[in-house]
């Protein structure tokens, strides 16, 4: 039994989604099909790759990930996938799967007419599903090649790996001495923004230094870290660690992207005490 996910900026009043959906079923009659969300910002890149990363780890070995994000894409960008931590993550071959990987994959595949071929010929594709609508070419392909890895086929039967998949280094903050310069990543629901500042690095750093954190070219100031959201009062703005490890700044029982005027992008600096 296959898993595939759908990480997509499809609203949930549009159709593409169930479209999507039904061709899988159709092609795949025993597959489970995980929506992993349904309110992605329409073309917003990197709120998409950061929800992905952040939930690749919990899925089985095998998973197949499919990223349906910025639909419109330039003429001539075929799919890739990506065999990455034993899953597969498949999206248009223009640098945004670089955005969900930390590391190399193991394989990357660049789809184009003959490889996508020669997938059809190993899964016995019918006719009626190779046809690919030019306003709507995620329907043919991203199906078709989820069948070929459903199969538990080698991605090398169908073509070779790629080294220069373009890796990308948006998620990785700049590590000096006494300082890390991050930035805003995400701003979650609760109006938090998360950063790229990982708290492996900053113990790496920091090596128990006392810091300032400093928000907007100095204008706001955090001194510490907090151990939950609730420590502090309500309206206080607040640094803490969360779940994924990262850096993330909030306000007790407030909205700190609209207090503060977080957007992904907004530079988040921290200094140590130096040695």
């Amino acid at each position: 039994m296959a898993f595939i996910t759908l990480t997509t900026d499809w609203q949930t009043r549009d159709y593409y989604s169930g479209m999507i959906k039904g061709r899988l079923l159709r092609l795949m009659p025993d597959v489970v099909i995980v929506e992993i969300n349904q309110h992605i910002e329409p073309f917003h890149i990197l709120q998409a790759s950061f929800i992905l990363r952040q939930v690749l780890p919990e899925y089985p070995e095998g998973t197949i990930h499919l990223f349906l994000v910025n639909q419109g894409h330039q003429p001539g960008i075929w799919p890739a996938v990506a065999h990455y931590k034993n899953q597969f993550l498949v999206g248009w071959d223009d640098g945004i799967l670089a955005l969900i990987m930390d590391s190399d994959p193991d394989y990357y595949l660049r789809l184009d007419h003959t490889i996508l071929d020669n997938m059809d010929q190993a899964t016995g594709m019918e006719d009626q599903f190779r046809f690919i609508e030019p306003s709507f070419p995620e329907l043919s392909l991203f199906t078709r090649v989820a069948r070929f890895l459903s199969a538990g086929l080698p991605l090398n039967q169908a073509g070779p790996h790629s080294e220069d998949f373009g890796r990308s280094n948006s998620w990785l903050p700049v590590i000096q001495k006494d300082q890390i310069d991050g930035q805003v990543v995400f701003i979650d629901s609760y109006r938090n923004a998360i950063t790229n500042i990982p708290k492996t690095e900053f113990l790496r750093i920091g090596t128990d230094r006392t810091f300032e954190i400093t928000i907007k070219s100095n204008r706001y100031k955090i001194y510490g870290i907090s151990s939950t959201y609730l420590e502090s009062d309500p309206g206080e703005l607040l640094a803490i660690f969360n779940s994924a490890g990262l850096l993330e700044i909030a306000i007790v029982q407030g909205n700190a992207a609209e207090l503060i005027g977080f957007e992904p992008g907004t530079p988040i600096k921290i200094r140590f005490d130096e040695q």
